[in-house]
């Protein structure tokens, strides 16, 4: 059986070993246990209701018990089945309606617009950070209600939550999050005060309405619940901008098919996201014993999908070792999850690219690697940290 060792800050989903492994067999060994390298299976792993989202056994596997990390994660709305996650999902997912989606449209496009401007005089500018970064935390702040003079400090605690997918990787992981938490908490609770005495047009102030009114949620899941969605709504979309420009970098010749037929666009965020995910892994963890495909799995096992290794699965895109654009993809993205669970802000995501890639297209030239690019670790939420770009004269 072929070994992975996806904890390596070095390793990439999509070398030709892994690849090689994908066409060896279903899955790989790893530090993490199984890793899922087929599409198929992946979608089963996903919707198999032997399997869960791991609790506190993901958090135990890296030594964390109890503490701020412990006691937000745990009670997180994907940690629950049934009714209770219909619950707490039924008051989030007020936020991503596609009534609200499509009202933040013009927003989006504004601020592409004016975040373009910023470097089209040079043509040259680090992405992540001048562009990647800010247009989904705009928009985020936009549909909270948080103010604009406390976008930088809710950047950085918005960024490293999210690396809590990421603590196999060790280092200051844990302790990043865990600072994270706390921050964010903190500030979230600060709002539930300022909405409650002053509510506004905006979710925060809807949410907690709802709080007060319907008691369907305790204060504390309306704090885990604003906190989640922050986490999901920034993190994970600034770094599939960034991973989206990497992906033309590599391939210069669809940015300039996306600038002549603008038709694509949709097809383009589409292939963007299944070449280059930003969430490179996902877990599920065995509730019994089992067997799955051949493999025999012990209760409390971790199954983790290889999402950008699955994601180029000929057997569920043919031709899917390639990025193309024109190309009509079938099988459904793994990163956003399946089922009861599918991600609720994948709508809002997907309207981020949409609206803001053409933006770009039109006003500049392909994209080239200008410097040295920073990357996340191989697991969890992954894409650059830093990417130094130059545009081409369109």
């Amino acid at each position: 059986m072929p070994f992975l060792n996806v904890v390596d800050p070095a390793f990439d989903f999509t070398a030709p070993e892994v690849l090689a492994a994908q066409d060896a067999g279903w899955y790989a060994d790893s530090p993490l246990g199984p890793i899922v390298v087929r599409h198929a299976e992946a979608q089963e792993v996903l919707r198999d209701r032997r399997l869960d989202h791991g609790g506190d056994g993901f958090l135990r596997r890296d030594g964390i018990t109890s503490g701020p990390v412990y006691d937000w994660w745990v009670p997180m709305v994907v940690n629950h089945d049934g009714a209770d996650h219909r619950r707490l999902r039924g008051l989030v997912g007020r936020a991503f309606t596609p009534r609200t989606v499509d009202g933040l449209r013009p927003f989006i496009r504004a601020t592409a617009e004016a975040l373009a401007d910023e470097f089209a005089g040079t043509g040259e500018t680090e992405f992540a950070g001048a562009f990647a970064d800010r247009l989904p935390l705009a928009v985020m702040s936009e549909l909270l209600g948080v103010p604009a003079a406390d976008h930088d400090v809710f950047s950085t605690w918005s960024s490293d939550i999210g690396l809590i997918f990421a603590l196999a990787a060790g280092g200051d992981t844990a302790a990043r999050v865990e600072r994270a938490v706390v921050g964010l908490s903190g500030y979230i609770d600060t709002l539930i005060d300022e909405r409650s005495k002053n509510p506004a047009d905006d979710l925060i102030s809807h949410m907690v309405a709802a709080w007060q009114v319907e008691a369907t949620v305790t204060r504390e899941e309306l704090r885990n619940l604003l906190v989640t969605l922050i986490f999901g709504a920034h993190d994970n979309t600034s770094h599939q901008f960034s991973n989206a420009m990497v992906c033309f970098t590599e391939h210069p010749g669809q940015w300039t098919l996306l600038r002549d037929r603008p038709d694509l666009a949709d097809r383009a965020v589409l292939e963007t996201m299944r070449w280059r995910p930003s969430a490179a892994s996902v877990f599920r963890r065995a509730t019994e014993d089992l067997t799955f495909h051949g493999l025999d799995v012990t209760a409390g096992t971790f199954m983790t999908i290889a999402v950008p290794t699955a994601q180029r699965d000929p057997r569920a895109y043919p031709g899917g070792r390639s990025f193309d654009i024109t190309a009509v993809r079938e099988a459904p993205l793994l990163q956003f999850g399946a089922g009861p669970h599918y991600c609720l802000g994948y709508a809002l995501a997907h309207a981020q690219l949409r609206e803001a890639l053409p933006v770009l297209v039109r006003r500049f030239g392909p994209p080239a690697v200008a410097g040295e690019v920073s990357w996340r670790p191989p697991i969890g939420t992954h894409g650059p940290d830093r990417l130094p770009l130059r545009f081409a004269v369109a």
